[in-house]
């Protein structure tokens, strides 16, 4: 088996750790963000991570290619290759460190869900406040009696200041 190839693919695990870690703090960056309803460094950190997953999506293919290459020297399927079939057919050195990998990277991933799941809370937690406010100003001053005294109507013209619910 090509040492070099599982060198590689250890180095681009790497990568994509350093990238989901970054994706991390940016996301706990939101978090505070979001909380101080800062609009355009909520759009900014969002431009960022647009670029950081795009850089994913180039090291993921280029992983897959390594593992394509691997699953052949050693006669698996590279659709249902696993780290821990690897190391059992990796020298001992090679095992460990892809298992440290994918122990750094799960470990990363289980932050990042927590994370953005708290982010999106946040978020419709906001959108449901806007959506109150935006209730509260449309039905500002059409409370009260339809019919005046006389038994007209109260200002039949008047609009809501919103015509659309958001």
């Amino acid at each position: 088996m090509d040492t070099g190839t599982v060198k590689k693919l250890t180095e681009i695990l790497e990568k994509e750790a350093e990238i989901y870690e970054t994706l991390l703090r940016l996301s706990r960056e939101k978090t505070d963000i979001i909380v101080q309803g800062k609009v355009t460094e909520l759009e900014n950190i969002t431009k960022v991570e647009q670029s950081l997953v795009l850089r994913l999506a180039k090291l993921e293919q280029s992983r897959e290619d390594l593992v394509e290459k691997l699953s052949k020297e050693i006669g698996m399927d590279a659709e249902n290759i696993t780290v821990s079939q690897l190391g059992k057919v990796l020298p001992e050195d090679q095992s460990k460190e892809l298992a440290r990998c994918q122990e750094k990277m799960t470990s990363v991933f289980k932050d990042l869900k927590d994370s953005n799941e708290l982010n999106t809370k946040l978020i419709k937690n906001s959108l449901e406040y806007i959506d109150f406010s935006i209730n509260v100003l449309s039905n500002a001053g059409s409370a009260g009696d339809t019919y005046g005294k006389s038994g007209q109507s109260n200002d039949p013209g008047k609009r809501n200041f919103f015509d659309v619910k958001l």
